[in-house]
């Protein structure tokens, strides 16, 4: 059977069905006592949706902000990556540590036998370094843990599962505008800490016509006026189609100057919405990175043209 591909080219891994085992994993941080009880919600309510979720053990690693030694975590995100009944891989929470094992990760498991691969945070390491690399869409949405926590949103976790499950195109975004302008283009992005500390190195994606999302929690302005810097004088912010913004610190003299400082670091052809349900803050709606995106600054929307995941494949 022909595989479903994105526009761009990437393959698309197939939608859940009821009885499939994920694994949830800790590529990054360590799970907090004061996180359990929203890892043991949300996997109650995948097994409420009819998934099975499994995991392998792994033990304590030598520095306490990570979750294992980085050959426990390589081993653990190999063995959910390439074993065949195992049809998605969910973070269970961000933190750090996901980029220390990156470049043992083997693109061809996931490439070869595509699965889905969701998280958000630190797990933006994995899905631009592993999964655009093999070429494969992967989710930015919510850790177990953010999702466990983000119970109250019931409409954002029936719209989880309709994506996962049922394969439904997310609706539009409705955000604030900050720049006119339409760019269409592939969605790719994440926390914008993690993205800078992609770049210049191999695992760093082709930004060339794409749609650039990006989001953070408790970076200063002066960080993330560097970060932007950065991305500007790598020439990255100039490759790009669109930009899109999530969550950043709600503080109105912190949303003004980043407002600033955005439309100071950005090409002026560049529409820009901002303030977009995704990322640390109160909602985080998921978004299929490597899907066609369309970045409308005149209505205030981030819009997904195509379906994420592939129909009866796998």
């Amino acid at each position: 059977m022909e595989k479903a591909i994105t526009k761009a080219g990437l393959l698309k891994p197939p939608s859940l069905r009821a009885g499939d085992l994920v694994a949830f994993v800790s590529p990054s941080g360590p799970l907090r006592k004061k996180d359990r009880q929203s890892l043991e919600a949300s996997l109650e309510l995948l097994k409420s949706w009819g998934l099975e979720p499994v995991s392998r053990k792994m033990g304590r690693a030598a520095f306490p902000f990570l979750a294992a030694t980085d050959e426990e975590r390589f081993l653990q995100m190999k063995w959910a990556l390439s074993s065949p009944e195992i049809r998605a891989v969910f973070a269970v929470r961000g933190g750090y540590g996901a980029i220390r094992i990156l470049p043992s990760l083997e693109p061809n498991w996931l490439r070869g036998d595509p699965k889905i691969l969701m998280g958000f945070s630190d797990f933006t390491a994995v899905l631009l370094g592993l999964g655009l690399r093999a070429r494969v869409v992967g989710i930015h949405g919510p850790t177990l843990v953010s999702m466990g926590k983000g119970m109250a949103h019931q409409s954002d976790t029936s719209f989880l599962r309709e994506l996962l499950m049922e394969n439904k195109i997310p609706g539009p975004l409705e955000g604030e505008t900050w720049r006119g302008g339409v760019g269409e283009g592939t969605l790719i992005g994440g926390c914008l800490s993690l993205v800078t500390a992609l770049l210049g190195t191999r695992f760093f994606p082709d930004l060339r016509g794409a749609i650039l999302f990006l989001e953070d929690v408790n970076e200063p302005l002066y960080r993330v006026d560097r970060m932007l810097q950065q991305l500007r004088l790598s020439g990255v912010l100039e490759m790009i189609s669109g930009l899109a913004l999530g969550h950043f610190p709600e503080v109105p003299s912190f949303r003004r100057h980043l407002k600033e400082l955005v439309l100071e670091a950005t090409p002026h052809r560049i529409p820009i919405v901002a303030r977009l349900p995704f990322g640390h803050g109160e909602r985080n709606l998921p978004l299929p990175v490597g899907c066609w995106a369309r970045c409308d600054g005149k209505e205030g929307i981030l819009e997904i043209v195509e379906e994420p995941l592939a129909r009866g494949l796998g």
